[in-house]
């Protein structure tokens, strides 16, 4: 290969066609089309990076999208995305040749493989791997089970590109060597710094603090770690170096979230966007990072003996969600992690040999112990979450510095091999014969190793789903005058859904969080009322989820939807039904169905006429403003505070859902209940109203007054305010729609609040 910058530049391209090249391989991308996600389920995010492209394509940027949250349109200050600037900048390149957001998602995708074998090539040249055994781990690098198990689903996360190049910085503090240098005839003091030396390393924490926020903050880590450990042994200037590092990276990221600062400066943060600490969130520590997870194979291996031996572990100590269990480097990984450990010993114990002579090894053996002691269960990461911020929280995602470093290792290893392969005495064809065997041997099985059959997507059935979704959005556009908008059932918090869900046909029972943005990436001129904040005045719809359907769909007709979007997987199937023939009875009309049968639109148009017509039809602004400025009302351990958004007293009824005494619910973190619905027959839930004159402002209501139980008796489930004056179109309808609830207003109460 050719020596110098161009050499390594041609080198990197290379592996980075032969890690796509594998990586379609694995996901057989043969019987894909590309036009089409790769992934399209109900259970995971895809939809929501989706949302983030169509954004871009659509309005030029992320950060503002009039098509949702209608009628106010979706605001994504408060849920900052700023950290993974430098990807989504890539995304905007490919809007320059197309403008089709599946067609995005999978070439950015794709390119997520290119990125990270590339920079990992680079970097492990760097550090002086010859090019062969360099080129074979950065390959399998790229392919990580943890790259597949991401996928689309946490499509930034896939783009690990910046790890090397912060594995990089923190193997060079460790090794002292000077990555700040002077020029050596500066033309004036101000420039002096300014030498090829600082500007590639000031661009390698650019791009670190660019990438993602949390491979930022493991490189922030990683380095004031490396910096605390010179200090110690007294190379004070090399920690400075090392500091300042951090400083970089930590600018970069601020510069990169600015808008979401300079928002919450101005507005405050919002508390409902607040997540809690990961380890108290869920009971199976999915979000944790364990060693056996890194030394015992993928969970889908290919190899059957070893696939055997991760699922007995993981059903025995992970048997719910659970990342940490892709966290492993593939078994050759393994071999690497298992020798940076033995060399860890090593040099505790004061062995010489190739533990002492080895600098890089023993460097990457103090970053393994170093990740491990942050991202384990109960590491240093648990403290970071209580005390400085829970907005990175899923710790077991260190695991791909680990895997670097343990391929890193691994490559070292290999060029122990050549050299032993080239002092053998034979001919110089049986010399490279051995040696390109021994590599391709290598990374043949180290890609099938860390690929299987589980990893390739449904692409048939894929297929169907997103072609349904498209004609059914179509023929809905069709029917439709531009600009109009849809009003979307059930209701979900955006984003994330709910934090813990009760079971029971009161509530949306949906695993995951974003299946109401099928309508929004199909359509070119409609609104969409979902992917307004939650705990925003935008969220208006939460107010109005936990009121009758009578009353919600006249709302939504007098708030200026033109359309009823129903997702019936919403819902437990009985109400589903329920709420379909309380929708034809009440609106004078069947629902147009998507081709699947699985989604339900009604037009309001017709309804809305006949509502001016009637004696309610002078009560529409009123409900209009109402509806769009809604009174509130939210719970803790206190009580319930209410909130009225407007200049004067109104007389307002306070409907109170409770369970009874002695009756209980429990759910997991992941929003799929312990227990079944049928659990929790209507008989086991009282229904209480009280009337009364509410203030402007927020007034606390608190157990045992003004109606409200208190100590051992009913817990409050949720809780909705009606303007007293509005309560007959709550009457409006059939028996079915003035009773039946389609959705739960905000987050459930009864987990400790009432």
């Amino acid at each position: 290969m050719p020596k110098g910058p161009f050499g390594l530049v041609l080198e990197g391209l290379l592996v980075a066609v032969a890690s796509v090249i594998c990586a379609a391989w694995a996901l057989h991308l043969w019987h894909a089309d590309l036009a089409i996600p790769l992934r399209y389920t109900p259970v995971d995010d895809t939809k929501f990076y989706l949302m983030l492209v169509k954004g871009i394509t659509d309005h030029g940027g992320y950060l503002s999208n009039p098509s949702l949250g209608a009628p106010f349109g979706q605001k994504l200050f408060e849920y900052p995305q700023g950290g993974d600037d430098l990807s989504l900048l890539l995304v905007r390149g490919l809007t320059l040749f197309t403008s089709d957001p599946a067609l995005i998602v999978n070439l950015f995708f794709l390119s997520t493989f290119a990125l990270v074998g590339f920079t990992s090539h680079l970097v492990l040249r760097s550090l002086g791997v010859g090019a062969p055994a360099a080129a074979v781990v950065s390959v399998l690098y790229s392919l990580l089970t943890y790259h597949f198990f991401r996928g689309e689903s946490h499509l930034l996360l896939s783009a690990y590109y910046a790890v090397p190049l912060a594995a990089y910085l923190f193997l060079k503090v460790l090794d002292g060597a000077p990555l700040l240098a002077r020029r050596e005839r500066p033309h004036n003091r101000s420039t002096a710094w300014l030498s090829r030396r600082t500007l590639t390393t000031l661009a390698i924490c650019v791009v670190i603090g660019s990438d993602n926020l949390y491979y930022a903050t493991f490189a922030a880590v990683m380095l004031l770690a490396a910096s605390l450990i010179m200090l110690a042994v007294r190379r004070r200037q090399t920690a400075v170096v090392g500091l300042a590092l951090v400083l970089l990276v930590a600018l970069s990221v601020g510069a990169n979230l600015s808008p979401t600062i300079i928002y919450r400066a101005r507005h405050g943060g919002d508390a409902v966007l607040e997540r809690s600490a990961a380890f108290t969130e869920s009971s199976d520590e999915g979000f944790s990072l364990r060693l056996a997870n890194l030394l015992l194979p993928q969970p889908d291996s290919p190899i059957a003996p070893l696939r055997e031996v991760a699922a007995k572990y993981d059903r025995v100590i992970a048997p719910g969600y659970c990342e940490a269990c892709y966290a492993s480097p593939g078994t050759v990984g393994s071999v690497g992690l298992l020798w940076l450990l033995l060399c860890a010993l090593g040099v505790l114990v004061g062995a010489g040999g190739w533990f002492a002579a080895r600098r890089l090894l023993r460097h990457a053996s103090v970053g393994v112990i170093v990740a491990l002691a942050v991202g384990t269960i109960g590491g240093i990461a648990s403290l970071i979450e209580v005390f400085v911020t829970a907005d990175v929280r899923a710790w077991n995602r260190i695991s791909v510095f680990i895997a670097f470093l343990s391929l890193l290792a691994v490559a070292l290893l290999l060029e122990r091999l050549l050299e032993w392969i080239f002092v053998r005495k034979a001919s110089s064809r049986a010399r490279y014969a051995m040696a390109g065997l021994m590599l391709l041997g290598v990374l043949a099985f180290g890609v099938y190793d860390q690929t299987g059959a589980s990893f390739v997507p449904p692409y048939a059935a894929t297929a169907r789903q997103w072609r349904s979704d498209a004609r059914f959005v179509a023929e809905i556009e069709r029917r439709l005058p531009r600009g109009a908008g849809v009003l979307e059932l059930p209701y979900v918090p955006f984003p994330e859904g709910y934090p813990e869900t009760p079971v029971g046909e009161t509530v949306a029972t949906y695993s995951t969080k974003y299946e109401l943005l099928r309508g929004y990436l199909h359509s070119s001129t409609l609104r969409w009322s979902y992917g307004a904040m939650k705990g925003t005045p935008a969220d208006w719809s939460a107010a109005l989820a936990g009121e009758p359907l009578a009353y919600v769909v006249a709302a939504a007709a007098a708030s200026g939807f033109d359309g009823l979007w129903v997702d019936p997987a919403g819902f437990d199937p009985g109400k589903a039904e329920r709420m379909r023939a309380a929708l034809e009875a009440l609106l004078g009309a069947g629902p147009l169905e998507s081709p699947r049968r699985d989604l339900w639109f009604f037009e309001l148009r017709p309804y809305l006429a006949r509502l001016r017509d009637s004696a309610q039809g002078p009560r529409l602004d009123l409900l209009r403003e109402e509806t769009l400025h809604p009174f509130t009302v939210s719970c803790n351990s206190d009580g319930l505070l209410l909130f009225n958004p407007h200049a004067a007293t109104r007389t307002v009824t306070l409907t109170m859902h409770l369970l009874r005494a002695g009756d209980s619910y429990s759910a997991t973190f992941a929003g799929v209940a312990d227990r079944q619905a049928s659990d929790f027959p209507e008989a086991a839930t009282l229904t209480v109203s009280r009337r009364l004159a509410l203030a402007p402002g927020r007034t606390r209501v608190e157990p045992g007054i003004d109606g409200l139980p208190g100590g051992a008796g009913p817990r409050v489930l949720y809780a909705t305010l009606t303007d007293a004056a509005l309560a007959g179109f709550g009457h409006a309808g059939d028996a079915t729609a003035r009773s039946l609830v389609p959705g739960l207003t905000g987050p459930p109460c009864a987990g400790g609040g009432g």
